[in-house]
């Protein structure tokens, strides 16, 4: 059975007070409440619903609205850490041909297209916003402080029939494929992949006590949270640098190092180009362990030794050396997404890439369904056959099935991305496409 927008208009007015920020000074609101009424929102997503189904000049539309006054932005303000709103001084009516036909004016990363619910029970285009691309921090991972968007619904209109809509830069429910998944279904907050990468976390807190042991200067702890944080960074970033590159790819993910086995003559998968085992291949481990350094080195404080630095510390300090750790990650991770535009898998361990263009062999018949996680955990799932699933898609299911250890990130050139991986017994699979990792992150051990 197939959801529509209309179903999705309870499920946001549950989770609304939910996701209230609380960080954010209250903002002026609709005239008819914190929410338009549930006719006027069903209207609205049918609308966002209508015009995710169409093209203009042969390109589709992709765009992001936010139900919000144009007195609640400040004239004279704009990027990176400001909104720069431009009122039309005639409002244009709200429906799809006008939301169409303003789609090429505006970049969906960095303009919003401003709507009002009036007195008059109405929706009406009043302008634009030039929002800049800082409130995409979040979802493609780094350590700059994200614009925060206004505590205030936007809908993203992400692809044909595929809605997102957000309580400002915190996501409430996506409308994906005739689904409507859950904001809580950021894999990325799952138990499960926490515990994935935990030996990794215990390695580099040890490195750093022991770093800590033989400095001859003031030096902090770090806390295992930003440990976490940092990995998922990582493959954040990954995700994002791929998508934009519109090439697709598949990552398979090693937690740990790939066993010795692996290069010797595997059943599952040909590495065509393999990297020498040598300091180059372990960059990534290497910019971990040197971001942590230079937090816990700058931020350290000689009479507090057991100061413990956050991720929070970590995003609020401003350095050289912070601005360069910077730009090293996001080269790191581009060069790594590049590999995937040749066919084939590109292998990762915790270190960095090992090689590119694996060739998943072995017959795919074994594997007949996969489950479709319908929250973190892959707990409530539905089963899917994957007889209609691309190639690259029912390669990285078998190669799961085979190895449970491995992680794959599937991202097709549409933009559409999957995360598999071996849970409770069968292939589950998490659809990120439309995924804005934007929560903060908190650590469960």
């Amino acid at each position: 059975m197939h959801v529509y927008p209309s179903e999705l208009v309870p499920l946001i007015m549950e989770k609304w007070e939910g996701a209230q920020s609380g960080k954010e000074p209250p903002l002026p609101q609709p005239a008819h409440g914190l929410l338009p009424d549930q006719k006027a929102m069903e209207d609205m997503f049918s609308t966002c619903y209508q015009v995710s189904m169409m093209r203009e000049e042969d390109r589709p539309v992709n765009i992001r609205l936010i139900i919000l006054p144009p007195e609640a932005f400040p004239a004279g303000k704009g990027p990176p850490s400001g909104f720069q709103r431009l009122v039309f001084s005639s409002p244009r009516p709200f429906n799809e041909y006008e939301l169409r036909r303003l789609s090429p004016a505006l970049d969906f990363e960095r303009s919003l297209i401003g709507v009002e619910y009036n007195e008059q029970s109405e929706f009406q285009i009043w302008g634009i916003i030039n929002s800049g691309i800082r409130w995409l921090q979040g979802e493609r991972g780094g350590a700059k402080k994200p614009n925060q968007l206004p505590d205030s619904l936007v809908v993203q209109v992400n692809g044909p029939g595929m809605l997102t809509v957000c309580r400002g830069i915190r996501p409430l429910a996506v409308l994906s494929g005739g689904r409507i998944v859950d904001s809580s279904a950021n894999v990325f907050q799952s138990l499960w992949m926490k515990k994935l990468f935990a030996d990794t976390r215990e390695e580099l807190l040890a490195a750093h006590e022991s770093f800590r042991r033989e400095a001859d200067y003031p030096v902090a702890r770090i806390d295992e949270e930003f440990i976490g944080i940092l990995q998922f960074e990582i493959l954040k970033r990954l995700i994002s640098v791929t998508k934009m590159a519109q090439h697709g790819g598949t990552f398979i993910i090693f937690p740990e190092d790939v066993p010795a086995s692996f290069y010797d003559d595997n059943p599952h998968i040909q590495l065509k180009y393999r990297f020498l085992e040598d300091q180059a291949i372990t960059r990534q481990l290497s910019l971990l362990q040197k971001t942590i350094a230079t937090a816990t080195t700058l931020l350290a404080d000689a009479d507090d030794p057991d100061l413990l630095i956050s991720w929070s510390d970590y995003v609020g300090l401003r350095h050289q050396s912070t601005d360069d750790l910077e730009e090293a990650f996001y080269e790191q991770v581009q060069f790594v997404a590049s590999l995937a535009a040749v066919d084939g898998a590109v292998v990762v361990t915790k270190s960095g890439a090992v090689g590119f263009g694996g060739m998943i062999v072995g017959s795919l018949d074994q594997l007949t369904e996969v489950a479709i996680a319908n929250d973190i955990e892959g707990k409530m799932v539905t089963l899917e056959k994957i007889e209609g699933s691309g190639s690259r898609h029912r390669s990285a299911y078998h190669l799961c099935n085979a190895l449970h250890q491995v992680m794959a990130i599937v991202v097709s050139q549409d933009g559409s991305v999957q995360l598999a991986k071996w849970r409770n017994g069968i292939v589950t699979c998490w659809d990120l496409t439309s995924s804005s990792f934007t929560e903060e992150i908190e650590l469960v051990l």
